[in-house]
């Protein structure tokens, strides 16, 4: 049995094709779509990677620590006597989870030890960003903060840097990948492959762009700066610049993900092989009035793609409608290889379940908890202690109008029914005293 969990980063699904979106932005996609299962309402259990990926690794809420030590998939699917691999580029969730377990080859490229390998920061980038930092402070103090990154352009024009890449990119991660399909397509694996690209900063990788003009270093710093920091001045046309370059990372993207499946046929092993293509989460562009992922659970952080290839199925195309969340999928995975279930999941196989109550948490805008609850028509969002929403998704699908003060009710259920160790979990926090993971995670829009 051979199986591959696919993840693209801050991949959201109504930037699909597949999902309803006007560009084909994933054209490879289709491959999957076509003698698979798409589920519609795919819903990831977190709002950002280093809360998502554990989750999804595990099928429990809090995940970093079984991810770390298991039981996991990885784990589960070792003990059968498979191959396993992971790899990603993620400096968040390195951050949280240093090492998965079960692995018997894992590639982070470095992410949890600071740069190195090709996405090692040059000189310029090091003096550049010593600079701001000691620029930016003085500024703000004199009270002129909103004209601080004005004088930062000014005095260190970004255009001095030449290299803003924070992760391995898909062309570098897909050689690997394919160098350790190749030497092992004779046995049973399970192969775990995260894709960075659709990642903020949007468009470093590419030098074409499939949805408008090639953009030059300096455009994509002062882009992403402002979108970071000062969001609500984001002109429409910037957004679009930005929706653009996010877009086509994500054709970018799918040209590798089409050189991994190539080889899949190449070797003859396509058919037998199982695939589940998903994303950590989405990615917002000012909806509630951020960008990136940074906010709290709305559906275009926590609504992704969700399609399924069983092995040697015979099922043919299907579409599911009712919703699913990322805990299932490890289950899923576990039973194509015959591996025992942890008892520790929380999530049950995804064609065993009819219609998941989806729980997610997480957010970096919040000190206390955030928890959320999305089922039967309802989104029900807890922040720390004093502050509850109620959205009704059947008349308020983009999530703009609180009922709570209407439903007590339907706040009631909720909070019966999520369990109480999701509302006592910790808030998302990144701590580091690497001075290179830390500019990265700067780089990745998670510390402004």
């Amino acid at each position: 049995m051979k199986s591959v969990l696919l993840t693209i980063d801050a991949l959201r699904a109504d930037h699909l094709g597949q999902y309803g979106y006007e560009r084909d932005t994933m054209p490879e996609l289709d491959r999957l779509v076509d003698v698979g299962t798409r589920y519609e309402a795919g819903f990831a259990n977190g709002t950002n990677t280093g809360v998502s990926l554990p989750s999804l690794l595990t099928s429990r809420y809090f995940g970093a620590e079984s991810a770390s030590e298991g039981p996991n998939v990885a784990t589960a699917i070792s003990e059968t006597g498979a191959s396993t691999a992971g790899f990603h580029s993620n400096t968040l969730f390195s951050n949280r989870v240093s090492e998965v377990a079960g692995f018997d080859h894992y590639e982070d490229y470095g992410s949890n030890e600071g740069n190195s390998g090709d996405v090692e920061a040059g000189i310029g980038e090091q003096v550049y960003q010593r600079l701001v930092d000691t620029l930016r402070p003085v500024v703000e103090r004199f009270g002129v903060r909103d004209h601080a990154e004005t004088i930062q352009e000014f005095v260190f024009p970004t255009s001095l840097v030449h290299d803003p890449s924070v992760y391995v990119d898909a062309e570098t991660l897909t050689d690997d990948v394919l160098a350790w399909v190749r030497e092992h397509a004779d046995e049973d694996f399970f192969l775990w492959v995260h894709y960075m690209d659709p990642h903020r900063p949007y468009g470093i990788d590419v030098e074409e762009p499939a949805f408008g003009e090639p953009a030059a270093e300096s455009e994509i710093r002062n882009l992403m700066s402002k979108a970071g920091i000062h969001p609500e001045k984001v002109t429409d046309e910037e957004r679009d610049r930005i929706v653009d370059l996010y877009d086509s990372d994500i054709r970018y993207t799918s040209e590798h993900v089409a050189r991994l499946f190539d080889l899949f046929e190449e070797l003859g092993i396509w058919e037998e092989t199982g695939i589940v293509f998903t994303a950590d989460h989405g990615e917002e562009f000012a909806e509630h009035g951020s960008y990136s992922h940074r906010n709290r659970p709305y559906d275009e952080l926590l609504h992704v793609p969700l399609v399924v290839k069983r092995p040697a199925s015979e099922k043919g195309s299907q579409i599911v409608q009712s919703q699913r969340e990322l805990l299932d999928v490890a289950p899923s995975l576990c039973s194509w290889h015959g591996a025992e279930v942890p008892e520790e999941f929380r999530g049950v196989r995804l064609s065993d379940s009819e219609e998941s109550e989806v729980v997610a948490t997480g957010s970096f805008v919040e000190q206390d908890h955030v928890v959320a609850g999305r089922w039967d028509g309802w989104k029900y969002v807890s922040v720390g202690d004093d502050e509850t929403s109620l959205f009704d998704l059947n008349v308020d699908p983009e999530e703009t109008y609180d009922v709570s003060g209407e439903y007590a009710d339907v706040i009631k259920e909720f909070e019966a029914a999520i369990p109480e160790s999701v509302f006592a979990g910790e808030p998302v926090t990144i701590e580091t005293d690497d001075e290179d993971v830390r500019r990265r995670l700067e780089g990745l829009g998670y510390l402004e």
